[in-house]
């Protein structure tokens, strides 16, 4: 057997030293996983071996970069100033190392302290009076980010964008895109890798959902996923050990991730990212979840769609559309 094209891992909830073990490297190298590693501000000594060593062992290496949680750790348009000005900071320092990554991997996500209350069904708080820039000066921001990192010379750097599925339900009115402040549609990304975590699906449904009812779920995201993104379409799985938010379901066993690359692959698509090497690590005999990822072929037939499989997807469609006729009624941020 030989693996599916464009297999990658990311990599946050582990060091950069650990990433770099001759044996991890090898056992990824061995599988053709690629890696995509978190980088918050602070040292970049253990980054920047890092980067040589993934060189040397001839693994693509992309640099996903975070901020602090204070900040929203990942991009959105509330943080998108103090976001870009870390990116261009980060990647003239790697360069000055030798260290430039092939590809910059941006995750759009509300901020995280804002998701939590998303996922937790409470309210947001009433924030204090504070400047920020509006939602769609962000939304440029960020694009002039990408732009600026694709033309960069005399190394251009590809960048991808780590996208909510919800956004996907989406018309050209981009309701939940500017709901959630995650821009996409407007940006020239590379390549976009939709975070179709099944384990979270059905997880944060609070027992509403079943694993036969996310399985559908898996199948239809990867089909909305090709038909928006194209060429540039992959997906990511997960999840198989819990990440910043803390409260993640995982996967039970590598047979269910094994089952939803099965899936992916037999809805087209090829380009997978598991989430993460960190839980792959801390769940041994870890060489199995690698193998799950990397060898298994593609589902003879689709699941079939479930009566909650469906109930979800219209209601997903039906908030894009009340949200794009009402406008933005994002929360205000803070």
């Amino acid at each position: 057997m030989t693996a599916a094209r464009g297999l990658r891992i990311w990599c946050e909830m582990v060091t950069h030293a650990e990433i770099a073990s001759p044996a991890v490297l090898a056992a990824l190298a061995q599988r053709k996983i690629g890696l995509i590693v978190a980088a918050q501000p602070g040292p970049r000594a253990h980054l920047v071996q890092l980067a040589r060593a993934a060189r040397d062992a001839g693994l693509s290496f992309a640099v996903w970069p975070m901020l602090a949680d204070a900040a929203g750790r990942w991009a959105s348009v509330d943080n998108a100033a103090r976001f870009a000005s870390y990116v261009r900071a980060l990647v003239d320092e790697l360069d000055r190392a030798s260290a430039l990554p092939e590809e910059i991997a941006l995750d759009l996500e509300p901020p995280i302290d804002r998701l939590r209350r998303m996922l937790g069904f409470r309210a947001p708080p009433s924030p204090p009076a504070r400047s920020a820039p509006p939602p769609d000066h962000g939304e440029a921001i960020l694009g002039a980010l990408v732009r600026d990192l694709r033309a960069r010379v005399p190394t251009p750097i590809r960048v991808s964008a780590a996208v909510i599925p919800l956004v996907l339900f989406d018309d050209e009115m981009s309701g939940l895109e500017r709901w959630l402040g995650t821009p996409v549609r407007s940006i020239p990304w590379d390549h976009a890798s939709v975070m179709v975590y099944t384990t979270l699906l059905e997880g944060y449904s609070r027992g509403l959902l079943t694993r036969n009812d996310v399985r559908p779920l898996l199948a239809s995201f990867c089909r909305l996923a090709a038909a928006r993104f194209g060429a540039r379409a992959g997906v990511s799985l997960g999840a198989v050990g819990k990440g910043a938010l803390g409260d993640e379901a995982t996967y039970r066993s590598a047979t269910e991730l094994a089952d939803d690359v099965a899936i992916a692959r037999a809805a087209g698509i090829e380009d997978l990212t598991l989430f993460d090497l960190g839980g792959v690590l801390r769940r041994p005999p870890w060489e199995a979840w690698l193998d799950a990822f990397a060898w298994t072929e593609p589902s003879p037939r689709l699941p079939e769609a479930t009566w909650k499989s469906r109930a979800a997807e219209k209601l997903g469609r039906g908030a894009s559309r009340l949200l794009g006729v009402a406008g933005s009624l994002r929360p205000t941020r803070g």
